[in-house]
Protein backbone atom coordinates (compact mmCIF):
# COMPACT_ATOMS: atom_id res chain seq x y z
CA UNK A 1 0.00 0.00 0.00
CA UNK A 2 -0.19 3.09 10.10
CA UNK A 3 -1.19 5.36 11.90
CA UNK A 4 -1.05 7.11 15.86
CA UNK A 5 -0.36 10.63 16.45
CA UNK A 6 3.01 11.66 16.28
CA UNK A 7 5.52 13.60 13.54
CA UNK A 8 6.88 11.82 10.63
CA UNK A 9 7.81 8.98 9.99
CA UNK A 10 5.40 9.13 6.60
CA UNK A 11 1.83 7.49 6.22
CA UNK A 12 1.42 6.18 3.22
CA UNK A 13 -0.72 2.90 1.87
CA UNK A 14 -0.21 -0.06 -0.07
CA UNK A 15 -2.84 2.06 -2.61
CA UNK A 16 -1.53 5.26 -3.28
CA UNK A 17 -5.53 6.64 -2.93
CA UNK A 18 -5.19 5.91 0.41
CA UNK A 19 -2.10 8.21 0.78
CA UNK A 20 -4.43 11.13 0.10
CA UNK A 21 -7.30 10.67 3.24
CA UNK A 22 -4.53 8.97 5.67
CA UNK A 23 -1.32 12.05 5.16
CA UNK A 24 -2.03 14.96 6.65
CA UNK A 25 -1.19 18.27 4.53
CA UNK A 26 1.34 19.00 8.06
CA UNK A 27 3.05 15.62 7.78
CA UNK A 28 1.22 14.38 10.61
CA UNK A 29 0.82 10.41 10.65
CA UNK A 30 -2.28 9.34 11.47
CA UNK A 31 -1.89 5.88 12.97
CA UNK A 32 -4.73 5.11 14.64
CA UNK A 33 -6.37 3.66 11.44
CA UNK A 34 -3.69 1.13 11.13
CA UNK A 35 -5.51 -1.26 13.70
CA UNK A 36 -9.00 -0.90 12.36
CA UNK A 37 -9.20 -2.24 9.04
CA UNK A 38 -12.74 -1.18 8.23
CA UNK A 39 -11.49 2.52 8.97
CA UNK A 40 -8.55 2.63 6.65
CA UNK A 41 -10.53 0.88 3.56
CA UNK A 42 -13.63 3.66 3.99
CA UNK A 43 -10.55 6.08 3.98
CA UNK A 44 -10.02 4.76 0.25
CA UNK A 45 -13.29 4.86 -0.53
CA UNK A 46 -14.71 8.37 0.68
CA UNK A 47 -11.52 9.61 -1.22
CA UNK A 48 -12.09 7.70 -4.53
CA UNK A 49 -16.18 8.69 -4.44
CA UNK A 50 -14.63 12.50 -4.14
CA UNK A 51 -14.97 14.30 -7.95
CA UNK A 52 -11.71 15.20 -8.37
CA UNK A 53 -11.37 18.84 -9.34
CA UNK A 54 -9.41 19.96 -12.79
CA UNK A 55 -5.81 21.62 -12.33
CA UNK A 56 -5.95 25.42 -13.13
CA UNK A 57 -5.09 26.75 -16.11
CA UNK A 58 -3.92 23.36 -17.00
CA UNK A 59 -3.14 22.69 -20.47
CA UNK A 60 -4.09 19.35 -21.66
CA UNK A 61 -2.46 17.02 -23.94
CA UNK A 62 -4.68 13.69 -23.24
CA UNK A 63 -6.35 12.31 -26.26
CA UNK A 64 -7.33 8.99 -28.43
CA UNK A 65 -3.90 9.35 -30.00
CA UNK A 66 -1.75 8.76 -26.73
CA UNK A 67 -4.77 7.49 -24.52
CA UNK A 68 -7.00 4.90 -25.15
CA UNK A 69 -8.74 2.06 -22.38
CA UNK A 70 -7.39 -1.42 -22.42
CA UNK A 71 -9.50 -3.00 -19.59
CA UNK A 72 -11.16 -2.61 -16.39
CA UNK A 73 -9.95 -4.28 -12.90
CA UNK A 74 -11.49 -4.64 -10.07
CA UNK A 75 -10.09 -3.76 -6.89
CA UNK A 76 -9.98 -4.15 -3.03
CA UNK A 77 -9.66 -0.38 -2.90
CA UNK A 78 -6.85 -1.04 -0.83
CA UNK A 79 -4.06 -3.45 -2.78
CA UNK A 80 -2.92 -1.86 -5.93
CA UNK A 81 -2.55 -4.65 -9.14
CA UNK A 82 0.54 -6.08 -10.24
CA UNK A 83 1.00 -5.50 -13.46
CA UNK A 84 3.66 -7.91 -15.80
CA UNK A 85 6.59 -5.93 -17.74
CA UNK A 86 4.94 -6.06 -21.03
CA UNK A 87 1.73 -4.80 -19.97
CA UNK A 88 -0.54 -7.46 -21.00
CA UNK A 89 -1.06 -9.96 -17.78
CA UNK A 90 -2.61 -8.10 -14.70
CA UNK A 91 -2.66 -9.58 -10.88
CA UNK A 92 -5.57 -8.45 -8.67
CA UNK A 93 -6.33 -9.04 -4.54
CA UNK A 94 -9.31 -9.19 -3.63
CA UNK A 95 -11.24 -9.86 -0.35
CA UNK A 96 -10.64 -8.34 2.86
CA UNK A 97 -7.30 -7.13 3.11
CA UNK A 98 -4.35 -9.42 5.99
CA UNK A 99 -3.87 -7.28 8.84
CA UNK A 100 -0.58 -4.69 8.48
CA UNK A 101 1.08 -7.29 11.38
CA UNK A 102 1.18 -10.14 8.55
CA UNK A 103 1.88 -8.15 5.67
CA UNK A 104 5.23 -6.74 7.11
CA UNK A 105 5.92 -10.16 8.39
CA UNK A 106 5.75 -9.18 12.19
CA UNK A 107 3.44 -12.22 12.32
CA UNK A 108 2.80 -15.63 10.07
CA UNK A 109 -0.44 -16.14 11.14
CA UNK A 110 -2.21 -17.88 8.05
CA UNK A 111 -5.02 -15.88 6.26
CA UNK A 112 -7.93 -17.45 4.43
CA UNK A 113 -9.77 -13.94 3.42
CA UNK A 114 -7.97 -13.12 0.10
CA UNK A 115 -8.44 -14.39 -3.69
CA UNK A 116 -6.10 -13.76 -6.60
CA UNK A 117 -7.16 -13.09 -9.66
CA UNK A 118 -5.68 -13.06 -12.80
CA UNK A 119 -6.50 -10.79 -15.66
CA UNK A 120 -5.43 -10.23 -19.21
CA UNK A 121 -5.46 -6.40 -20.77
CA UNK A 122 -5.42 -6.31 -24.33
CA UNK A 123 -3.92 -3.04 -25.29
CA UNK A 124 -4.79 -3.37 -29.23
CA UNK A 125 -8.57 -4.27 -29.25
CA UNK A 126 -9.38 -3.09 -25.70
CA UNK A 127 -11.43 -6.53 -24.84
CA UNK A 128 -12.24 -7.89 -21.86
CA UNK A 129 -11.68 -11.70 -20.90
CA UNK A 130 -12.93 -13.85 -18.42
CA UNK A 131 -10.57 -13.42 -15.28
CA UNK A 132 -8.48 -16.56 -14.33
CA UNK A 133 -9.59 -17.47 -10.78
CA UNK A 134 -7.00 -18.98 -8.44
CA UNK A 135 -8.21 -22.10 -6.47
CA UNK A 136 -5.68 -21.55 -3.38
CA UNK A 137 -6.95 -18.25 -0.81
CA UNK A 138 -5.24 -16.81 1.79
CA UNK A 139 -2.28 -15.77 -0.90
CA UNK A 140 -0.40 -12.03 -0.17
CA UNK A 141 0.27 -10.40 -3.66
CA UNK A 142 3.63 -9.65 -3.67
CA UNK A 143 4.25 -5.95 -5.30
CA UNK A 144 6.87 -7.38 -8.23
CA UNK A 145 6.15 -9.89 -11.44
CA UNK A 146 7.78 -10.84 -14.26
CA UNK A 147 6.37 -12.27 -17.83
CA UNK A 148 5.95 -15.36 -16.69
CA UNK A 149 4.11 -15.08 -13.73
CA UNK A 150 3.50 -13.08 -10.70
CA UNK A 151 4.91 -13.49 -7.09
CA UNK A 152 2.90 -14.39 -4.00
CA UNK A 153 3.43 -15.36 -0.42
CA UNK A 154 2.18 -17.82 1.79
CA UNK A 155 1.78 -17.47 5.75
CA UNK A 156 1.77 -20.82 7.22
CA UNK A 157 2.22 -20.24 11.26
CA UNK A 158 4.74 -22.78 12.46
CA UNK A 159 5.63 -24.00 8.57
CA UNK A 160 7.36 -20.89 8.23
CA UNK A 161 6.19 -18.37 5.16
CA UNK A 162 6.45 -19.37 1.66
CA UNK A 163 6.71 -18.03 -1.83
CA UNK A 164 5.43 -19.08 -5.10
CA UNK A 165 4.68 -18.14 -8.48
CA UNK A 166 1.70 -18.21 -10.03
CA UNK A 167 1.85 -18.78 -13.87
CA UNK A 168 -0.22 -16.37 -15.98
CA UNK A 169 -1.14 -18.81 -18.52
CA UNK A 170 -3.14 -21.81 -16.33
CA UNK A 171 -2.94 -20.52 -12.62
CA UNK A 172 -0.60 -22.96 -11.71
CA UNK A 173 1.40 -22.19 -8.36
CA UNK A 174 4.97 -23.17 -8.00
CA UNK A 175 6.47 -22.79 -4.69
CA UNK A 176 10.32 -21.40 -5.27
CA UNK A 177 11.12 -21.04 -1.75
CA UNK A 178 9.55 -23.56 1.31
CA UNK A 179 11.90 -23.72 4.02
CA UNK A 180 10.09 -23.76 7.13
CA UNK A 181 11.45 -19.71 7.74
CA UNK A 182 10.08 -16.40 7.38
CA UNK A 183 10.46 -15.41 3.75
CA UNK A 184 8.54 -12.72 2.43
CA UNK A 185 8.89 -9.36 0.17
CA UNK A 186 10.37 -11.47 -2.96
CA UNK A 187 11.79 -9.95 -6.08
CA UNK A 188 13.26 -11.00 -9.22
CA UNK A 189 15.27 -9.60 -13.01
CA UNK A 190 15.22 -10.39 -16.58
CA UNK A 191 18.09 -13.21 -15.42
CA UNK A 192 15.56 -14.50 -13.42
CA UNK A 193 17.73 -14.30 -10.08
CA UNK A 194 15.25 -14.30 -6.92
CA UNK A 195 15.93 -11.94 -3.74
CA UNK A 196 14.02 -11.62 -1.01
CA UNK A 197 13.75 -11.04 2.98
CA UNK A 198 13.79 -14.00 5.41
CA UNK A 199 14.13 -14.58 9.28
CA UNK A 200 13.90 -17.60 11.44
CA UNK A 201 10.40 -18.49 13.66
CA UNK A 202 12.76 -17.53 16.79
CA UNK A 203 14.56 -14.28 15.58
CA UNK A 204 12.57 -11.62 14.46
CA UNK A 205 15.00 -9.77 12.55
CA UNK A 206 15.17 -10.23 8.29
CA UNK A 207 18.22 -10.83 6.56
CA UNK A 208 18.58 -11.01 2.69
CA UNK A 209 19.14 -14.15 0.38
CA UNK A 210 19.75 -14.03 -2.94
CA UNK A 211 19.24 -16.71 -5.22
CA UNK A 212 21.05 -17.49 -8.72
CA UNK A 213 21.16 -20.15 -11.31
CA UNK A 214 24.10 -20.44 -9.31
CA UNK A 215 24.05 -20.27 -5.58
CA UNK A 216 22.68 -18.84 -2.90
CA UNK A 217 23.33 -16.23 -0.48
CA UNK A 218 22.82 -14.43 2.20
CA UNK A 219 23.35 -10.90 3.15
CA UNK A 220 23.39 -9.85 6.53
CA UNK A 221 24.89 -6.88 8.88
CA UNK A 222 24.35 -8.97 11.85
CA UNK A 223 22.14 -6.31 13.83
CA UNK A 224 20.01 -4.72 11.09
CA UNK A 225 16.71 -5.74 9.86
CA UNK A 226 16.57 -5.41 6.04
CA UNK A 227 13.28 -5.67 4.01
CA UNK A 228 11.59 -4.79 0.63
CA UNK A 229 14.00 -5.35 -1.86
CA UNK A 230 14.13 -4.36 -5.25
CA UNK A 231 16.56 -5.04 -7.78
CA UNK A 232 17.41 -2.09 -10.21
CA UNK A 233 18.30 -3.63 -13.55
CA UNK A 234 20.20 -7.35 -12.48
CA UNK A 235 22.91 -6.31 -10.26
CA UNK A 236 21.85 -3.82 -8.68
CA UNK A 237 19.76 -4.78 -5.17
CA UNK A 238 18.07 -1.43 -3.27
CA UNK A 239 16.38 -2.22 0.17
CA UNK A 240 15.24 -0.88 3.22
CA UNK A 241 17.61 -1.17 6.49
CA UNK A 242 16.52 -0.71 9.95
CA UNK A 243 18.63 -0.19 12.84
CA UNK A 244 17.80 1.36 16.16
CA UNK A 245 14.59 3.05 14.70
CA UNK A 246 17.22 4.28 11.82
CA UNK A 247 16.00 4.30 8.29
CA UNK A 248 17.47 4.22 5.59
CA UNK A 249 17.42 3.21 1.74
CA UNK A 250 20.81 1.31 0.45
CA UNK A 251 22.05 0.25 -2.69
CA UNK A 252 24.20 -2.80 -3.15
CA UNK A 253 26.34 -4.13 -5.88
CA UNK A 254 25.55 -7.73 -6.26
CA UNK A 255 28.49 -8.73 -8.66
CA UNK A 256 30.95 -7.64 -5.89
CA UNK A 257 32.45 -10.28 -3.74
CA UNK A 258 30.81 -8.97 -0.53
CA UNK A 259 27.74 -6.87 -1.73
CA UNK A 260 27.97 -4.69 2.25
CA UNK A 261 31.15 -3.46 0.99
CA UNK A 262 29.57 -1.29 -1.63
CA UNK A 263 26.49 -0.17 0.12
CA UNK A 264 25.49 3.65 -0.41
CA UNK A 265 23.03 4.81 1.91
CA UNK A 266 20.38 7.31 2.32
CA UNK A 267 18.89 8.05 5.28
CA UNK A 268 15.37 9.07 5.28
CA UNK A 269 14.54 8.31 9.42
CA UNK A 270 16.85 8.99 12.34
CA UNK A 271 14.00 7.49 14.98
CA UNK A 272 10.82 5.87 14.66
CA UNK A 273 11.85 3.57 11.93
CA UNK A 274 9.55 0.20 11.46
CA UNK A 275 8.95 -2.19 9.53
CA UNK A 276 5.52 -0.15 8.73
CA UNK A 277 7.29 2.85 7.77
CA UNK A 278 9.17 0.67 5.53
CA UNK A 279 6.14 -1.15 3.77
CA UNK A 280 4.37 2.11 3.54
CA UNK A 281 7.07 3.87 1.62
CA UNK A 282 7.74 0.39 -0.69
CA UNK A 283 4.47 0.11 -1.56
CA UNK A 284 3.18 3.00 -2.40
CA UNK A 285 4.43 3.12 -6.03
CA UNK A 286 4.10 0.43 -8.94
CA UNK A 287 7.41 -0.89 -9.79
CA UNK A 288 8.02 -2.40 -13.01
CA UNK A 289 10.57 -5.24 -13.13
CA UNK A 290 13.98 -4.71 -14.56
CA UNK A 291 13.46 -1.27 -14.29
CA UNK A 292 16.93 0.74 -13.71
CA UNK A 293 15.15 3.53 -12.42
CA UNK A 294 13.36 4.33 -8.58
CA UNK A 295 11.21 6.59 -7.36
CA UNK A 296 9.88 6.66 -3.85
CA UNK A 297 7.47 8.60 -1.68
CA UNK A 298 9.95 10.91 0.61
CA UNK A 299 8.18 11.26 4.45
CA UNK A 300 9.65 14.70 4.77
CA UNK A 301 9.23 16.60 1.54
CA UNK A 302 5.81 14.72 0.89
CA UNK A 303 6.75 14.17 -2.71
CA UNK A 304 8.17 11.71 -5.29
CA UNK A 305 11.72 11.47 -5.02
CA UNK A 306 14.63 10.09 -7.58
CA UNK A 307 17.70 8.91 -5.57
CA UNK A 308 21.15 8.69 -7.71
CA UNK A 309 23.88 8.06 -5.70
CA UNK A 310 26.53 8.30 -8.03
CA UNK A 311 25.06 11.51 -10.15
CA UNK A 312 25.78 15.32 -9.18
CA UNK A 313 22.56 15.75 -7.79
CA UNK A 314 22.38 12.42 -5.35
CA UNK A 315 18.28 13.10 -4.77
CA UNK A 316 16.09 14.96 -7.05
CA UNK A 317 12.51 15.70 -6.05
CA UNK A 318 9.45 15.50 -8.51
CA UNK A 319 6.44 17.41 -8.42
CA UNK A 320 5.48 19.21 -5.24
CA UNK A 321 2.74 16.83 -3.71
CA UNK A 322 3.11 13.69 -6.18
CA UNK A 323 1.80 10.18 -4.54
CA UNK A 324 3.37 7.90 -7.89
CA UNK A 325 5.66 7.98 -10.94
CA UNK A 326 7.03 6.08 -13.91
CA UNK A 327 10.18 6.39 -15.89
CA UNK A 328 10.01 7.31 -19.57
CA UNK A 329 12.73 6.00 -21.99
CA UNK A 330 13.84 10.17 -22.44
CA UNK A 331 14.74 9.94 -18.61
CA UNK A 332 11.37 12.26 -17.76
CA UNK A 333 9.11 10.88 -15.35
CA UNK A 334 5.07 10.40 -15.62
CA UNK A 335 4.05 12.22 -12.41
CA UNK A 336 0.56 11.88 -10.34
CA UNK A 337 -0.81 14.06 -8.19
CA UNK A 338 -4.31 14.07 -6.84
CA UNK A 339 -5.33 16.25 -9.42
CA UNK A 340 -3.31 15.57 -12.64
CA UNK A 341 -0.87 13.71 -14.38
CA UNK A 342 1.84 15.46 -15.76
CA UNK A 343 5.28 14.10 -18.03
CA UNK A 344 8.42 15.60 -15.94
CA UNK A 345 11.91 16.07 -16.19
CA UNK A 346 14.47 16.08 -13.39
CA UNK A 347 15.54 19.55 -12.18
CA UNK A 348 12.12 21.43 -13.55
CA UNK A 349 9.34 22.16 -11.09
CA UNK A 350 6.20 21.52 -13.60
CA UNK A 351 5.78 19.69 -16.44
CA UNK A 352 3.36 18.94 -19.69
CA UNK A 353 -0.38 17.93 -18.74
CA UNK A 354 -1.36 14.80 -19.80
CA UNK A 355 -4.40 14.55 -17.80
CA UNK A 356 -6.54 16.53 -15.39
CA UNK A 357 -7.28 13.51 -12.97
CA UNK A 358 -5.83 11.61 -11.05
CA UNK A 359 -3.93 8.08 -12.72
CA UNK A 360 -1.75 5.73 -11.50
CA UNK A 361 1.41 5.12 -14.12
CA UNK A 362 2.75 2.37 -14.49
CA UNK A 363 5.77 1.53 -16.85
CA UNK A 364 5.79 -1.49 -19.91
CA UNK A 365 8.58 -2.96 -22.11
CA UNK A 366 6.36 -2.39 -24.65
CA UNK A 367 7.17 -0.16 -27.84
CA UNK A 368 3.08 -0.18 -28.32
CA UNK A 369 1.83 1.49 -25.20
CA UNK A 370 4.90 2.41 -23.13
CA UNK A 371 2.69 2.83 -19.95
CA UNK A 372 -0.08 2.27 -18.33
CA UNK A 373 -2.47 4.21 -16.25
CA UNK A 374 -4.59 3.16 -13.44
CA UNK A 375 -7.72 5.46 -13.23
CA UNK A 376 -10.13 4.85 -9.68
CA UNK A 377 -13.39 4.49 -10.42
CA UNK A 378 -15.54 2.88 -7.66
CA UNK A 379 -14.54 -0.48 -7.10
CA UNK A 380 -12.81 -0.88 -10.42
CA UNK A 381 -9.55 0.47 -11.52
CA UNK A 382 -10.03 1.74 -15.33
CA UNK A 383 -6.58 0.90 -17.57
CA UNK A 384 -5.42 3.35 -20.12
CA UNK A 385 -2.65 2.46 -22.23
CA UNK A 386 -0.56 5.53 -23.28
CA UNK A 387 2.34 5.45 -25.85
CA UNK A 388 5.23 8.23 -25.49
CA UNK A 389 7.97 6.69 -27.44
CA UNK A 390 7.76 9.29 -30.26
Amino acid sequence: MNRNQIKPPVDLGICVVCLLTLFGCDGTQRITAISNGDAKKQAAIQTLNQTIAPALRAKISTSTDIDWQVGVLPWDRFTLPVISPNGIHAAVQLGDPPSLAVLVGNENTPIDSTTIELHVLDPVYGRQAVPLVIEQQGLVLSRIANDNGIFVESPRAEQGRWIGQIDWENGDVEWLVNDGAINAFPTTNFRNDLAWSQRSLEENRFHLVVRTKTNQRMIDDGESDWVFPLFLGNDRLRVFRINDGRLSLVELDLSARDPLLTAMSLPLLETGGTRVTAWQIATTNPITMGETKHAFYHPFRNRMAIWQPDSQFKIRYLAAKSIAAAPVNDDTWLVSTNKRVVRQSLGEDEGIHLRNQFAIPVATTSAQWTHLMLIPKGNRLHVHAVNLSN
